[in-house]
């Protein structure tokens, strides 16, 4: 297990930062034939400008438990691409339900991104979460218990 420290946004994209002390390890998953498509529909009006990566509103995208997002690589919007979905709070876990509620948007183009247009499509499958231990970790708490 590593320590590590989550930085998050406290209750708005791009407001007060928040962090968190934790210990996390790797783990595997796999992901089931089973997908679904959800539409990415921004929910304000957005001036862009080229290349300034701007948070946009969107309207909420409820993940189920065990729901991972992927992208789909094409650009659904004139203006620009998504790289990711966000929100802003303390992390949850995958085996919780999430709300992703803004989209990070990539302007390749200036102009205005309005109320009720698509700006991607994602992928969303559900993954079967496989709580080993990754294969480093095993092999450093076996040195570790056996060193004597």
């Amino acid at each position: 297990m590593a320590k590590i420290e989550l930085v998050f946004w406290k209750d708005k994209i791009g407001g007060e930062t928040e962090r968190l002390e934790t210990e996390a390890f790797s783990y595997g998953f796999t992901v089931g034939q089973h997908g679904e498509w959800e539409i990415v529909i921004a929910k304000e009006d957005k001036e862009v400008a080229k290349n300034e990566l701007v948070s946009i509103k969107i309207e909420p995208i409820e993940l189920p438990p065990r729901a991972i997002v992927l992208p789909c690589n094409i650009m659904r919007h004139a203006l620009g691409i998504v790289p990711s979905l966000a929100v802003a709070g303390k992390p949850k876990g995958v085996e919780e339900t999430r709300f992703l509620d803004e989209a990070i948007f990539h302007p390749l183009f200036d102009g205005l991104v309005r109320k009720g247009e698509l700006l991607c499509v994602v992928n969303v499958f559900y993954a079967a979460v496989e709580r080993r231990l990754a294969r480093g970790a095993a092999e450093k708490w076996l040195h570790e218990r056996y060193r004597y």
